[in-house]
């Protein structure tokens, strides 16, 4: 198998050494999902900037790939130092960020079937659009690059070549940061996050607009809405800032049909967006120069509400009975039927309201608790999965015995009918062992597997104008490093998943959908996790008979027992 030039080498160890000084020693993972880049508050145009070696004279054709594959690390001035190994027609057609892939270990350059075409045969760990949606590829996935060359005036060029780049793990932690985007739910209460990564360098907040205007990724398409209308765009691609305001000119489309209520909304969707970098503290909507002045609030304008907390009451069960867990105390819940009967397992509480769900001992009936404390079956199944109460008021489940794995239940099933089943083309034929419904209500946490492997996914909810859920978008995959049979929301942006295990030491890991992963210290027969979003939410574990909860990255074992611990949600 070829291997790349020694000067190739030797230029990406230089690199390397460059981009640990560079990003304070953060590194993506050489193990694990290509998640661990952790940038915040990246300033405009205060990127990293590389300067890589153009063509060498009478460089060899395996010189010209691996020289066009480096210089991928420069992005700036429109990949001005990869369009010189192209040839003229190349240098004016190809696309240099429309995608990037991010490769883990070394690239081979393979000569094709014909003279003067090679296969560069990758192993992809993730690849980026150019709207920056990651989307994360299993372990050991590979990619063929296929490229031809020409020779002019007798120095070869490249003739033929996808759109797009290729950069090595350790070189995408100093080139690309993750900055948050924001849609809204549905009823424009939550501000949703979308993850996006784009390379540090000036023009990242026009990156960002413009990704905000074409809308969510995939994973959230028609399960957020957007206060821009189709067909908004900025004027230019830029968007200037002074003294730390940016203004964002758009185009007057923008605005045709605007209410008081959507430009105010379009301005917090920006605030939102532009904010988190350190180089701006106000933004200035302008259409086409004109400054758009905004009047009182709205009296419909809700404050969107970013990373909203769950109570930090969680709900347990003790002697067959539901009991609140906060911090130390521990207490009855008042006012309910007696469900002893029931042997009550797997219980849940709504994040809005004094509203409950439980299982059976058998997993095979789900009952509801209602504002009145009565209880009563609202579905039946096989092998039920674990009830997540949203804030709409739908209870949700996964059944093991239907075709449709996935089950809704209205709040009040006399009004809005029986338990609905909701479809997932993706889900067939998988079993299901954990599901949970983001704090806005418009995300879906599942761990799923098939044939022996486990897969976590975040998809979107598709929901009717009252709310009904009716399916889910095409879904993000995520790949843990550790065994996963739960997964639960952390905060708005990350998670923590774990498996199951009475007898073996068992690792969480939290999973920042836009930063680095964290494994937690293991525990001994771990058989629960708990955890919610809010600031200082404990998160909690459980064994067969103790209750822990992490302090640092330590368990500390309770004195009070308590049973499947949830936080709201």
């Amino acid at each position: 198998m070829p291997r790349p030039h020694s000067g190739i080498r030797r230029a990406l160890a230089l690199l390397l050494g460059l981009v640990l000084v560079l990003s304070g020693c953060s590194a993506i993972p050489r193990s694990g999902p290509v998640q661990a880049l952790q940038v915040e508050n990246v300033a405009e145009g205060q990127g990293s900037t590389f300067s890589p070696p153009g063509p060498k004279v009478d460089a060899h054709p395996r010189e010209i790939i691996e020289g066009f594959i480096e210089a991928g690390i420069a992005p700036q001035d429109d990949y001005k130092v990869a369009r010189e190994f192209l040839n003229p027609k190349q240098n004016g057609v190809w696309k240099g960020s429309v995608q990037t892939l991010v490769y883990d270990a070394r690239p081979s350059v393979i000569p094709g079937s014909r003279p003067s075409t090679f296969t560069i045969q990758l192993e992809v760990v993730a690849q980026i659009d150019a709207n920056g949606v990651m989307t994360e590829l299993p372990p050991h996935s590979t990619r063929a690059v296929d490229m031809t060359l020409e020779k002019l005036n007798g120095q070869w060029k490249i003739s033929e070549l996808p759109d797009g780049t290729m950069i090595d793990r350790d070189s995408f932690n100093g080139l690309f940061a993750a900055q948050p985007i924001y849609f809204y739910d549905a009823t424009y209460h939550y501000a949703v996050p979308d993850m996006r990564w784009f390379p540090k360098r000036t023009g990242l907040a026009a990156a960002m607009v413009e990704a905000l205007l074409k809308g969510p990724a995939g994973y959230l398409e028609n399960a957020v809405v957007s206060a821009f209308p189709s067909g908004s765009s900025l004027v230019r691609s830029a968007v200037p800032i002074e003294s730390q305001r940016a203004t964002v000119d758009l185009n007057s489309a923008t605005f045709i049909d605007a209410t008081e209520l959507s430009r105010q909304q379009m301005q917090q969707q920006l605030d939102l967006t532009l904010k988190g970098l350190s180089s701006i503290r106000s933004v200035v909507m302008t259409d086409e120069q004109r400054e758009v002045k905004l009047g009182p609030a709205d009296p419909q304008f809700i404050p969107a509400q970013v990373n909203a907390p769950v109570p930090d009451t969680q709900i347990g069960i003790v002697d067959q009975a539901l009991y609140y867990v906060k911090g130390k105390a521990i207490n009855r819940v008042a006012g309910i039927d007696d469900i002893s009967e029931y042997d009550p397992r797997d219980p849940a509480m709504s994040p809005l309201g004094n509203r409950y769900a439980f299982l059976d001992g058998t997993f095979t009936r789900l009952f509801t608790v209602d504002d009145l404390g009565h209880s009563r079956v609202v579905a039946r199944g096989t092998a039920l999965v674990r009830p997540s109460i949203d804030t709409s008021g739908w209870t949700w489940t996964a059944d093991h015995g239907a075709k449709t794995r996935i089950l809704a239940v209205p709040e009040d099933t006399l009004l809005n009918g029986k338990v609905r089943p909701i479809a997932a083309d993706w889900l067939n034929d998988s079993s299901i062992s954990s599901i949970r419904i983001s704090r806005d209500g418009a995300r879906a946490l599942i761990v799923s597997s098939k044939a022996g492997v486990s897969t976590v996914s975040i998809s979107g909810i598709l929901r009717d104008s009252d709310g009904t859920p009716r399916g889910f978008a095409t879904p993000m995959h995520l790949y843990p490093s550790v065994p996963v049979t739960r997964a639960v929301w952390d905060s708005d942006s990350s998670i923590i998943v774990a498996s199951s295990d009475p007898n073996e030491r068992v690792e969480a890991e939290r999973i920042n959908l836009g930063g680095k992963p964290e494994k937690f210290q293991p525990l001994l027969g771990m058989v629960g996790l708990s955890a919610g979003p809010g600031e200082r939410r404990p998160v909690f574990a459980e064994t067969k008979d103790k209750l822990y909860t992490r302090v640092g990255n330590s368990w500390h074992k309770m004195e009070e027992s308590a049973r499947d611990l949830s936080y709201p949600g």
